[in-house]
C-alpha cells in the first residue's frame, strides 16, 4: 500500500516537472525582446556616447581661456583683468583676421577640390598647426602630426601665480598675433615661446587652443613614444611629455589626434630607427607638407621624402613640399594658384615648380593665402597616385 501511494506521488512529481519545464520553454521562446546596449572601453580611450549632450571638461575650460574666451567657471582669480582684457582682445581679434583671410576661404574651397575618404592623415614638419589640418582634412578619426618642438604639459592658466600668468598671457599673445598675420608658426618663435617664459608653452598648447576654437572636447591629453617596432605607445602621467596624445570628441563621434616630438632628418632617423619605422607606418596615409622650410627638398632629408613618393595615396602641399618633378612622376598633380619664385630665404629651391606654372596652362584660381610671403602669389598642389 505504501509502495503503491509513493509510485503514485513519484509519477505526479514527475509530470508536474514536465509541465512546468514546458511552459519555461515557450516563455522562453516567445519572450519581450529586450535590447541591451554595452559600451566596451577600450582600456585608457574615452568613449563619448553618440547623442550625449557635451558638458566641458576641465581640459575644454583651460583650452578656452588659453584663446582668451572665459569658460563657464568665470575668469580666474589670479588673473590680473588689464593683462586679460588685453591678451583676450588680441586673441580674439589675430583669430578673426586669420579666419576672415585664410581659413574660412580654405575651407570652402577644400569642401570642393580635396578629396579622401582614408580615416587618417598625416601632417609631417607640421609644428602646432592643427588648425590647417583639420579645415583641409574636416572628416578624419585620427590625425598624425610630426615636428622637432616637444609638446610639453598643457598650461593651465589658472594654476598660475599672478605674475607668471601676466607672463605667459603676453607670450600667447605675442603666438596669436603670429598666426593671425602668417596662418602659420614661425619656426624660431616656437624655440622662444618653450624657452622665454617660465611656464614652457609647447606644442600641446597651442594645439589645445585651436581644438577649442574648432569646438572639439578635449576628453583626455596623455603622453606617447615610439616603441622599437615604429607603434605609437602610451605613458604614464609622470614620464616624458615630448610628444602627446589627444582623445577627443566632436559632433557625436571620437577623434584622436597623435602630435609626436622627432627629428625627421636622415641622421635623426637612423639614430632613432624605431621612428623610421613609424614614418614608413605613417606615410601610406593622405599626407599633407606647408610651410616646411623646403626640408623635403633639403639633400639631409632623403629617407621621409622618398618614403612619401613610394607611399601616400595623396598629398597636398605648398611649394615647400616634395620637388615638383619627382612628385609628378608618381601623382597627377593639380595646380592652384601662381608660383614664380620661392620665398627670398630659399629661392634657390623648386624651380622645377616655377617651370610647371609657366608651363601648364591649367592652374586653378586659390582664394586664401598659404604659406611664406614671396612674389608671385601663393601656391597648393594637389597629387593624387597615379594607377599602375
Amino acid at each position: 500500500m505504501h509502495y503503491q501511494k509513493s509510485k503514485i506521488l513519484i509519477v505526479a512529481f514527475v509530470w508536474t516537472l514536465a509541465l512546468a519545464g514546458t511552459i519555461t520553454i515557450a516563455w522562453f521562446i516567445n519572450r519581450p525582446k529586450i535590447t541591451t546596449l554595452v559600451h566596451v572601453k577600450e582600456p585608457n580611450k574615452p568613449v563619448l556616447h553618440v547623442g550625449q549632450d557635451r558638458v566641458d571638461s576641465r581640459l575644454d575650460m583651460q583650452a578656452m581661456l588659453l584663446t582668451g574666451r572665459i569658460p563657464s567657471n568665470g575668469l580666474p582669480q589670479n588673473m590680473n583683468k588689464e593683462d586679460w582684457d588685453s591678451f583676450s582682445t588680441l586673441a580674439k581679434s589675430s583669430w578673426q583676421r586669420y579666419e576672415g583671410q585664410i581659413g574660412k576661404p580654405m575651407q570652402v574651397w577644400a569642401s570642393k577640390e580635396i578629396s579622401s575618404t582614408s580615416p587618417s592623415v598625416f601632417y609631417p614638419f607640421s609644428g602646432p598647426d592643427f588648425t590647417t589640418l583639420y579645415q583641409l582634412f574636416p572628416q578624419k578619426s585620427h590625425y598624425v602630426m610630426v615636428a622637432q618642438q616637444r609638446g610639453e604639459k598643457l598650461v593651465d592658466l589658472s594654476s598660475l601665480r599672478p605674475s607668471s600668468a601676466g607672463q605667459t598671457l603676453e607670450v600667447l599673445g605675442s603666438a596669436w598675433k603670429s598666426y593671425g598675420v602668417d596662418g602659420f608658426f614661425v619656426t624660431e618663435y616656437l624655440y622662444k615661446y618653450l624657452s622665454t617664459n617660465k611656464v614652457k608653452i609647447g606644442a600641446t598648447t597651442l594645439i589645445a587652443s585651436f581644438l577649442s576654437l574648432h569646438d572639439f572636447s578635449i576628453l583626455k591629453i596623455v603622453p606617447i613614444h615610439v616603441t622599437p617596432q615604429g607603434q605609437v605607445e602610451e605613458l604614464a602621467q609622470d614620464d616624458s611629455w615630448n610628444s602627446v596624445r589627444f582623445y577627443l570628441a566632436k559632433d557625436g563621434r571620437n577623434v584622436q589626434l597623435d602630435y609626436l616630438s622627432l627629428d625627421l632628418s636622415d641622421g635623426g632617423l637612423k639614430a632613432r630607427p624605431e621612428n623610421y619605422e613609424f614614418i614608413k607606418l605613417m606615410s601610406v596615409n593622405p599626407t599633407l607638407l606647408k610651410a616646411a622650410s623646403h626640408l623635403p627638398q633639403h639633400p639631409g632629408f632623403t629617407m621621409i621624402k622618398e618614403a612619401m613618393l613610394e607611399n601616400a595615396p595623396y598629398i597636398v602641399q605648398d611649394e615647400t613640399g616634395l620637388n615638383y618633378k619627382p612628385l609628378s612622376a608618381k601623382f597627377e598633380t593639380k595646380l592652384y594658384g601662381a608660383f614664380v619664385k620661392s620665398y627670398k630665404v630659399f629661392q634657390t629651391y623648386n624651380k622645377e615648380l616655377a617651370q610647371a606654372y609657366l608651363e601648364r596652362d591649367d592652374e586653378s584660381p586659390l582664394p586664401f593665402r598659404v604659406g611664406y610671403y614671396k612674389d608671385g602669389a601663393y601656391a597648393v598642389i594637389v597629387a593624387k597616385r597615379k594607377q599602375p
